[in-house]
């Protein structure tokens, strides 16, 4: 069964990759970014830091590193599993108690194709909120996710996806009716009609920009 899984989730990363768009690859750097005070807890830190690590991102740092072509990502989903399974064990435990932890929790959860998976990423990501934390765009993009592993239409558009190895991009399917831009914006992501620039970009392959709108909190 975990094995079948596994080979599942290769190809739905392969198809969606992160949450977080594509951007340009920033200067190639050896190793992450620790950085030296947050309040995060330590275990948490340490997997997310190298959950991003694996998507070429330095997440304390450069940002994207590398190229999401030039990824491992048969080892990255092995590790997802493995991270999965240890924040499981730190949140059974109660060992996550701040809003960073929760936030850093729901990243880590939304790399998955199990609903579970994505609806824990989406409650963490609302917890980590409830606590202060500026997750609202994280919220909609877990729903988002969460939606269409069900295979259901994402609702707030955050999300793209090929199924063609990349040449033909698109974002549906997609319910642009079920809220307004204006309930969006308070979810911090940007317009329908932004969004069919954002998609554009993916089209010609260009450097991609973020769904999320800038500066919000």
């Amino acid at each position: 069964m975990r094995f079948n899984l596994l080979i599942c989730y290769i190809v739905w990363a392969l198809t969606y990759g992160a949450v977080l768009p594509a951007q340009a690859p920033n200067k190639e750097v050896s190793s992450p970014t620790i950085p030296k005070n947050t309040s995060a807890n330590p275990e948490l830190l340490r997997l997310v830091i190298a959950d991003q690590w694996d998507r070429g991102n330095d997440m304390f740092g450069k940002g994207q590193v590398r190229a999401s072509s030039d990824l491992d990502w048969k080892a990255t989903t092995k590790h997802d599993v493995e991270r999965h399974e240890a924040v499981r064990s730190l949140l059974a435990d109660g060992k996550l108690k701040t809003k960073e932890d929760f936030s850093y929790a729901s990243i880590i959860f939304q790399h998955s194709s199990d609903p579970a998976d994505l609806m824990l990423a989406h409650v963490l990501s609302s917890t980590a909120y409830g606590m202060g934390g500026a997750d609202r765009w994280m919220m909609a993009a877990t729903m988002d996710r969460y939606l269409q592993s069900i295979k259901q239409p994402q609702i707030f558009g955050t999300q793209f996806r090929t199924n063609d190895g990349g040449h033909t991009w698109t974002m549906e399917p997609y319910n642009r009716n079920t809220v307004t831009d204006a309930e969006r914006a308070l979810w911090c992501v940007i317009p329908l009609e932004q969004q069919e620039k954002v998609l554009q970009q993916y089209q010609k392959g260009n450097p991609r920009s973020s769904t999320e709108i800038e500066g919000c909190k």
